[in-house]
């Protein structure tokens, strides 16, 4: 009973092998060439097709088989704009960060170092979850989809909690701003 059991198990492992590969040989360069197409980067296309290979293998067996190419395709859009909308936070911190190099050249730099120290303890502060995907976001550079990954959570989870992180910076840095300011006025 057990041996039949074991070779049902192997045959049902080998047709998921082999159907998974009939799936990946015929929708692979399709998904990259759709991925380049959505991001202009064959580097970042393949990287991102090879990721959604990876989770359609760990949920092939749960995905209809009438649905694993539409499937495919909305995992591909949805992993290329989650990395466009990243590429988008990116450029504003480049951004924001030529702003304060700016900044930092027409005043003291001390100035400049001392609010970097101020925003990185109040950063510290933050409760979790929210102090760790701030960090993995920011300070690893990694995208929502890899911070939500290493994390079990989704993307639009990571996403709400970095908004919150960004908010609370925000308000905090104003409030200390406007105390010092006040300090150095009396």
């Amino acid at each position: 009973m057990q041996q039949e059991i074991n070779i049902k198990v192997v045959a049902q492992d080998r047709a998921k092998d082999n159907d998974f590969k009939q799936l990946f040989l015929e929708m692979y360069p399709r998904l990259v060439r759709y991925a380049v197409s959505l991001l202009g980067d064959g580097n970042e296309a393949r990287d991102i097709v090879g990721d959604v290979f990876e989770k359609a293998w760990n949920q092939f067996s749960s995905l209809q088989m009438e649905t694993r190419r539409s499937w495919l395709y909305a995992s591909v859009r949805n992993a290329c704009l989650n990395w466009l909308k990243h590429q988008q936070v990116e450029q504003t911190n480049v951004e924001a960060l030529i702003e304060a190099t700016r900044y930092d050249m027409s005043t003291r730099y001390e100035e400049h170092e001392r609010l970097l120290q101020q925003a990185e303890q109040i950063a510290r502060k933050l409760k979790e979850p929210t102090c760790t995907i701030l960090r993995l976001c920011y300070f690893e550079h990694l995208t929502y989809q890899q911070a939500a990954d290493r994390l079990g959570i989704s993307p639009n989870t990571v996403k709400k909690h970095i908004s919150k992180a960004l908010a609370i910076l925000r308000e905090r840095m104003k409030h200390t701003n406007i105390e010092n300011r006040r300090k150095n006025h009396e």
